[in-house]
């Protein structure tokens, strides 16, 4: 799995569906050269987890976490807060920090997740309806939030994120995405 921002695996500039034996990987190219990856992962017969994939990036922030952590973290990165007490709490309908498989290598990453339930997977227009593509929208929002607030708030995080697709590209990517997902970002100022 790719990470949540990464380098574009096509060159069309449109999204790009993709199917695996695990998944469902939807590309969503934001320029030239970057692009946002959404994943659908089954959950069960009849919904599933739509995810952003955050690699290893949180491991070393919210391991063995204490009480004056957590106030620090949701005080410092609030949409992550949320994330990390929805997670806990198996709250996933507004976005919720899970740690799952990467089916891909068979190791634990994290995950900004949402779920669409109520889906038939027999049924394409059903599977990419109304209900995915609100789980889709919450789990990109989210994940565009967290990456302006730890952009914000401590950016060599964000250079971390996007180790290996140039520097510079955190305002591209933001722009990008917002323009995308037609949220305003002086929301998350």
């Amino acid at each position: 799995m790719k990470s949540t921002f990464d380098s574009r695996k096509n060159a069309v500039d449109e999204p790009v569906i993709s199917t695996t034996n695990s998944y469902i990987e939807i590309e969503i190219p934001l320029n030239e050269n970057i692009s946002s990856f959404v994943y659908l992962i089954p959950r069960n017969s009849n919904s599933v987890f739509v995810v952003t994939c955050w690699e290893h990036f949180f491991d070393d922030l919210v391991s063995n976490i204490d009480q004056d952590d957590f106030e620090t973290i949701s005080e410092t990165w609030p949409t992550l807060g949320e994330l990390l007490i929805n997670g806990i709490k198996d709250r996933y309908q507004y976005g919720a920090l899970i740690v799952g498989e990467d089916p891909d290598y068979g190791e634990n990453k994290w995950f900004i997740a949402s779920i669409a339930g109520n889906i038939s997977f027999d049924n394409e227009e059903e599977l990419f309806g109304e209900r995915t593509n609100e789980a889709i929208g919450i789990v990109l929002e989210k994940s565009l939030k967290v990456f302006v607030e730890l952009n914000e708030r401590s950016p060599s995080m964000t250079r971390a994120i996007l180790k290996g697709i140039g520097a510079g590209v955190g305002a591209v990517v933001v722009a990008a995405l917002s323009a995308f997902l037609g949220v305003d970002l002086d929301e998350y100022s």
